[in-house]
């Protein structure tokens, strides 16, 4: 089953998707500009279509996802100062 909420970080509004799979669930946290995505995700293909998207590890559920540190960035994500290292708590407004 998947489940989408609508959930209010600070000032801002994102979507968080999760999705239980085989032996580590699928999460997606997306904002108005970009979005942070689990292992589980292509962060090439994100590449190729122009996304600014970050990828964690190792993530379990929303509190995890937010005190993950960015394993993985796109060009785009990068041209908005994201770096890998950053925690993703203290980047989350520019998604």
């Amino acid at each position: 089953m998947v489940n989408v909420e609508n959930v209010k970080i600070g000032e801002h509004h994102f979507q968080y998707v999760s999705m239980n799979l085989g032996n580590a669930p699928l999460l997606i946290l997306k904002g108005e500009h970009g979005y942070v995505m689990c292992g589980y995700l292509s962060l090439e293909t994100a590449e190729k279509l122009g996304d600014t998207a970050i990828r964690v590890t190792g993530v379990k559920d929303l509190d995890s996802l937010l005190g993950a540190v960015v394993s993985g960035i796109t060009t785009k994500a990068s041209a908005l100062g994201i770096g890998v290292g950053d925690k993703v708590s203290s980047i989350i407004e520019f998604l």
